[in-house]
């Protein structure tokens, strides 16, 4: 392609010379001096075909994976999937996530994330080295390489879609909402042997020893910083789910006061936004409490971050590690589960169970007639045992304002496990409590999203609650029964393919009436 100088020049030669010498000493066509000569405007004029997109699909993409949370390890955000999504070319998609990430080969190492925290002018990341004699340090990588490339994409699509790469050309203090002064004590607390900051503005000179040989690496420029993150958590042993979900989350809010910790790390005390939901297992009867059943409830925490899906194989070095519990202790619950039929052993290890639309029904027609016989138990009993039931019930309540789908579960869970043991039915509160700890992993694997239905919950929790008060066994029950049916249609329409078999539902359900 010739500049337009040099179209210029060559017309102008023209003039002296003959079109055959101009050619031979341009090295330009005739066909071409003579268009040129015939142009009154030699510069460049936009070119034919397919203008170029690549850099509005880097946008495009970015924004799904922003907001993609955990679910970025899965299938619906391979490259194939999001160029159907897109109506992208993969080949364009593949450009874009790559962009995003690092090479497969780089991916994985002997680290731990144990520290994000994000407040105008500073962005912290910590990591630590694994001790390759622990208990999580042995083995080789904690999660596949793929899944940490991924989730790589994940956090630096959501540091640019929130605009932390603009933040230099901020009106400095006016845009401050978390105080400086605390996310420096991050930089300088414990638990982290190497600390890499985002400081466009310089908060940090002088406030913490930086350089070479420090813990502390410092990065004004954004593209370069984002290069160093990428490479620090291609380092580490996985990635959690619980931080991408909670930077989807505020991806549309700049970011601002997340904060994000490993729990085994030192922490301070937290002033501004944290991941942390429910403490697991508070639902569960002190007196009954197994490391089973708290493996159980921490499944849905590991599911989650690990993106597991029906058919994997759960890895259980991972989960002792994060649990902070003896991996022989870890090995012995999963087997457990796999005998209480909670995780399916038929291939060996212990993986997550296949769920289909008959599964999902059996559980809910089953825990539907339990509910009925603990109502019915429940109402004729003395107001005085309504009352641990009344302080759960101002748990879901207080859990739905801040419209988090895993707080309202489980303080809805936690509620409906409460009018069980209150019930005085041992033998139902005990079937009971198993079904609640299988529908947790069924909630756990299909990835069940509570949060628009929040203020139905607390409207259904509420009016079981006041039939009971007033003895109204009949009022609760339809509650319930119609709760239930909400419940089972909702988990069931996201199996896909198969749909709301309805024959079955009425006919499991139907002499309950």
């Amino acid at each position: 392609m010739y500049s337009p100088d040099f179209r210029r020049e060559a017309v102008a030669a023209l003039r002296t010379s003959t079109l055959a010498e101009v050619a031979a000493h341009t090295g330009a066509s005739p066909s071409s001096l003579r268009r040129w000569v015939a142009r009154s405007d030699l510069s460049d004029r936009p070119r034919s075909g397919r203008p170029p997109i690549q850099e509005t699909a880097d946008q495009v993409v970015e924004a799904l994976v922003a907001t993609a949370g955990a679910r970025i390890s899965g299938r619906d955000y391979s490259t194939r999937a999001l160029a159907e999504a897109t109506g992208l070319s993969q080949s364009i998609v593949s450009r874009s996530v790559r962009g995003l990430t690092v090479p497969l080969a780089e991916a994985g190492g002997g680290r731990d994330l144990t520290l994000f925290a994000v407040g105008f002018p500073l962005l912290v990341l910590g990591v630590r080295t694994v001790d390759p004699d622990g208990e999580g340090g042995a083995g080789g990588p904690a999660v596949p390489p793929r899944r940490i490339q991924r989730r790589i994409a994940g956090v630096a699509a959501a540091l640019r879609s929130a605009g932390v790469g603009r933040w230099a050309q901020r009106f400095d203090s006016e845009h401050r909402q978390v105080p400086t002064k605390e996310l420096l004590e991050l930089i300088d607390s414990a638990g982290s042997d190497h600390v890499l900051v985002f400081d466009p503005l310089g908060e940090v000179a002088g406030g913490v020893p930086e350089g070479p040989g420090s813990r502390v690496e410092v990065h004004r420029d954004f593209a370069e910083f984002l290069e160093v993150l990428k490479s620090d958590l291609a380092g580490c042993q996985d990635i959690p789910g619980s931080l991408l979900d909670l930077l989807s989350g505020r991806v549309r809010n700049g970011l601002e006061g997340v904060f994000w910790s490993d729990s085994g790390s030192a922490e301070p005390a937290r002033s501004f936004n944290s991941s942390d939901s429910m403490e697991i297992s508070s639902w569960l009867p002190k007196e009954t409490r197994s490391i089973t059943e708290h493996l159980a409830i921490a499944l849905r925490e590991e599911i989650i971050d690990s993106a597991y899906e029906p058919g994997d194989r759960i890895n259980p070095r991972l989960l002792s590690r994060r649990m902070r519990v003896p991996r022989a202790s870890v090995d012995a619950a999963l087997r457990r589960m796999v005998d209480d039929k909670l995780l399916d052993g038929s291939r060996g290890g212990a993986r997550i169970p296949l769920i289909t639309t008959v599964d999902v029904l059996d559980l809910y027609a089953a825990r539907m007639a339990i509910g009925e016989v603990v109502l019915r138990s429940l109402a004729l009993r003395p107001q005085r045992y309504l009352v641990p039931v009344q302080l759960a019930l101002r748990q879901v309540e207080a859990s739905a304002p801040t419209r988090s789908g895993i707080d309202v579960e489980d303080a809805d869970l936690h509620f409906q496990q409460e009018l069980a043991r209150a019930s005085g039915l041992r033998e139902s509160a005990r079937a009971f409590e198993a079904l609640t700890l299988r529908l947790r992993l069924f909630i756990s694997v299909l990835q069940l999203d509570y949060s628009p239905a929040s203020d139905r919950i607390v409207s259904d929790d509420r009016a079981m609650f006041a039939g009971l008060s007033r003895g109204d066994a009949k009022t609760a029950i339809e509650v319930w029964r119609g709760k239930v049916d909400n419940a089972v249609r909702h988990m069931a329409g996201l199996l896909g393919r198969r749909r709301f078999d309805q024959e079955l539902w009425t006919q499991l359900t139907r002499s309950l009436a």
